[in-house]
Formats: C-alpha cells, structure tokens, sequence
C-alpha cells in the first residue's frame, strides 16, 4: 500500500507499506542427493518513506514537469521466517532486508499531444519518464543487496472517459551483492534486465481506478544462475481522496 499527500503546488509526501506473500520452491543438490525445498509464508516489509519536490512546475498545457526524489527504506521488514521443516529461508527471500537504503532519483512529465478518443473529444498524450538509484546498506548477516538503477520510460491514451491504454518501457541494473556471513554464491546476483509492459486503466467509480501491466523482458541479462520469470502481472487500485481544501 503507498499512501501520497500533497503538501504544496510544488512538495508531496509519500510512505509505502509493503505486506509480501511469497511461495518459493526448489530442489537442492547436497551429498549426490536432490532435496526438495519450499516456503510458504508472508509478513511485512521494509517500510519506504519519500518526499518529492518539483523543479520546474508547467505554465502551459504542453510545458515540462520536473522534479526531485528523496526517500529512505528503513529495517522494519521481517528478517527470520522459516518453512514448515523449521528451515530458516535464505536472507535475499525474506519480506524484510534488515539493511537501511537510500533513494535518490528525478521524474520528468509533458503532454506531447492533443488525442482523439472514441466519443470525438480529445484528451492530453502524455510522456513520463523517472529514473532512481537506490544505495543498500548492510543488512541480516551483513548481506548487502547491490544497488539499484531503476529506469522507466511510458505513456497513456485515454480513449473513453473510463479507460486508457497504457505503455512503459521499464530497466532495472543492479549490483552483485555482498553475501556477508551467509556463504550465498555472490556470482548469481544481479544483472539487467529491460520489459516492454502494456497495460490498462480503468475508472470504476469516481475518484477509484484499477489497473494492470503484463511486463514482457526484451532483454536480460542475469549474473550466475538466477530464476528468471517469462513474464511478470502487476494488478492495482489508486484512489484520490481530498482531505483538506
């Protein structure tokens, strides 16, 4: 869940509280014999607080958007989860990293053009871009994920009153890790990964709107042996609500 609150024309806030539900399964070579392992769990996070400050505010409808990220992911997650055989699961799986992070990125938006939707009105064409890097710290064990460089680039055509279309193109670099005391293999962490995600939102009611991505990987690269998944679905809701006046 991430909660937004606009402070100024120019500053918002913003907290994110993670609740992870994760199945993990597979099979282990240990003394030329082939173990099956598996976890089933789920907890809270690492909590993210943010801030954002805009740079450059529009003065006109086809103007840029430009502004400023801050943000810090604090050691709130839970870091000791084990299966149902008592089994401790691995430091890079549990919901929380036990590691203080800092984020530091920019975000650019515009509207590029005047659309056409199916009723023969018009609605704004928008190009939005952000890129953030993310520095880990030391975290359970001393395991230190590598950081991160997160790159995305989208849009969104409105064709109904409801409805819109969407479109991203999203990177991820990250960093080998640093396994601290674990003696988890260093060699197959991180690497790069790049997705085309179509996607479509939908108004319900006022004010509420749900959404969905599929991201398609158009290129990776991973280091060592990692999983790797075809495909990824991404589901949400987002709802603006004024508070004050």
């Amino acid at each position: 869940m991430q909660l937004q609150a606009g402070l100024t024309d120019r500053a918002q806030v913003n907290v994110e509280l993670p609740f992870i539900t994760r199945q993990h399964s597979h099979i282990h070579h240990h003394g030329g014999e082939n173990l099956w392992e598996s976890w089933s769990f789920d907890g809270l996070g690492d909590v993210v607080l943010g801030g954002q400050y805009a740079l450059l505010l529009p003065n006109s409808e086809f103007a840029p958007y430009v502004s400023m990220l801050v943000g810090v992911k604090l050691p709130t997650g839970l870091t000791n989860l084990k299966n149902a055989e008592g089994e401790e699961a691995e430091v890079s799986i549990q919901p929380g990293s036990g590691s203080t992070d800092g984020i530091i990125g920019f975000q650019y938006r515009q509207t590029v053009a005047s659309v056409p939707m199916i009723s023969g009105e018009y609605s704004s064409l928008p190009l939005e871009a952000a890129v953030t890097y993310q520095f880990n710290g030391a975290g359970t064990s001393g395991w230190r994920f590598g950081n991160i460089l997160l790159a995305h680039a989208g849009t969104s055509y409105q064709f109904s009153q409801r409805a819109s279309l969407l479109f991203q193109v999203n990177g991820r670099i990250q960093d080998f890790a640093d396994p601290g005391s674990t003696r988890e293999p260093r060699e197959n962490t991180g690497g790069t990964w790049i997705f085309a995600s179509p996607g479509l939102r939908v108004e319900i009611i006022e004010a509420v709107s749900g959404f969905a991505f599929v991201q398609i990987p158009v290129y990776r690269n991973v280091h060592g042996i990692q999983q790797a998944s075809r495909y990824n679905l991404q589901f949400g809701l987002s709802a603006d609500v004024g508070l004050l006046e």
